[in-house]
């Protein structure tokens, strides 16, 4: 599988080598029509059972970002700002509804 957007481990990254870079700090997906399914349930599913941190799903229509862990039963709806602070940052990363649903 491979997320629309992603953060890997620095030291990963730093190879260049897609072989190498197994760590995802940060995984997100975009839903769509034809892939809120396998992105809500099955995708889900499987970064929750490896342990990726954090799971993002975009969803354009209803505009809000659920925010998934690997324990979470439910996701976190965030509506107005979504963060994100992996360890060992200095700052969380912020994004607000209106810069992410921005026309482009």
């Amino acid at each position: 599988m491979q997320p629309d957007v992603f953060v890997v481990d620095l030291a990963e990254a730093r190879t260049l080598d897609w072989a190498r870079m197994r760590t995802l700090l940060l995984a997100i997906e975009v839903l769509s029509p034809s892939t809120a399914r396998s992105d809500r349930f099955t995708k889900r599913r499987l970064y929750q059972e490896v342990g990726v941190s954090t799971y993002w799903i975009v969803d354009p229509e209803r505009r809000c970002v659920e925010v998934w862990t690997p324990d979470a039963t439910f996701p976190a709806i965030e509506w107005e700002t979504v963060r994100w602070q992996p360890a060992g940052a200095a700052g969380p990363f912020s994004l607000s509804r209106t810069e992410l649903f921005q026309p482009i």
